[in-house]
């Protein structure tokens, strides 16, 4: 009998593990996989943030490095100009060790389109409480040539901080150097493009081969969105073959029960 017991014990901490990965893996991912009833429905959305739109939909024009997502976008033209001619958008001024290079800025305002634009962000959106949003992006998937032309227009430019999102002076209502943190050359501060586009941002990008399905921060308004494909698979690989969330809150609910099953197996044989 004890021999049984122990097997039983066995099985209900294997299932104890499984639970416990399916919640903490899913715990940031499945956060709008749970909100969502099918992959459409997942597919349009945009962040919860101060200028973004409720839904993806389209504009009549975009200005500057927006246009591209004019037919289909989570920003309005009002947004895509302000943050391409307002230095400190957000209150957050790029330039704060000094003015970055022309080609280093651009993708700086690329990478703002991509925030405030992007319909395809819905399987990546995570809680985020602050005083401009109530979401952000999380590991989102980067093609490494995009992160590496990035890299190589910014890593002779200056900066203090390695991650942008969370180590800033706020005290004067703008992010600033904080004590005892020079300005370095990014080169110095991050090491390689990786730790540069996937630290910046606090973890917002994962950079992916781009024979995987990734994304482009940006492209040419005359083509069809690239990353609605690559969101679209996503989403359907999350939500199951079927489309929808059942899948997920099935397999939990079967977690659940196998491991009251044991537990109360395990008892009544002892």
């Amino acid at each position: 009998m004890r021999g049984v017991a122990d097997l039983l014990l066995l099985e209900l901490l294997v299932s104890t593990v499984i639970w416990v990965t399916v919640i903490v893996n899913g715990a940031e991912v499945s956060y709008r996989i749970r909100k969502a009833s099918s992959v459409n429905e997942l597919l349009n959305t945009c962040i919860d943030g101060r200028n973004h739109k409720s839904k993806p939909g389209p504009e009549a024009s975009l200005f500057g490095h927006c246009l591209p997502w004019k037919h289909r976008s989570c920003c309005t033209e009002d947004v895509a100009k302000g943050l391409a001619l307002d230095r400190s958008w957000l209150n957050f001024d790029w330039h704060h060790c000094g003015e970055l290079s022309p080609s280093c800025a651009q993708h700086f305002v690329k990478d703002l389109c991509f925030y405030e634009c992007s319909p395809n962000l819905g399987p990546w959106i995570v809680p985020d409480k602050r005083k401009i949003r109530n979401e952000r992006m999380v590991g989102v998937p980067l093609c490494q040539s995009a992160c590496s032309s990035w890299w190589q227009d910014c890593k002779h430019d200056l900066t203090c901080l390695d991650n942008w999102a969370e180590d800033f002076d706020w005290s004067t209502g703008i992010n600033t150097c904080p004590a005892g943190k020079p300005c370095k050359k990014f080169e110095n501060i991050f090491g390689s493009a990786q730790r540069f586009c996937e630290g910046l941002w606090n973890n917002s990008f994962k950079v992916v081969s781009d024979e995987e399905d990734c994304f482009r921060l940006w492209f040419s308004a005359d083509d069809p969105n690239p990353n609605d494909a690559i969101a679209r698979r996503h989403a359907e690989k999350l939500l199951g073959q079927s489309g929808t969330a059942s899948s997920i809150a099935d397999l939990r609910k079967m977690i659940i029960f196998s491991m009251a099953l044991y537990v109360v197996s395990f008892f009544l044989i002892l």
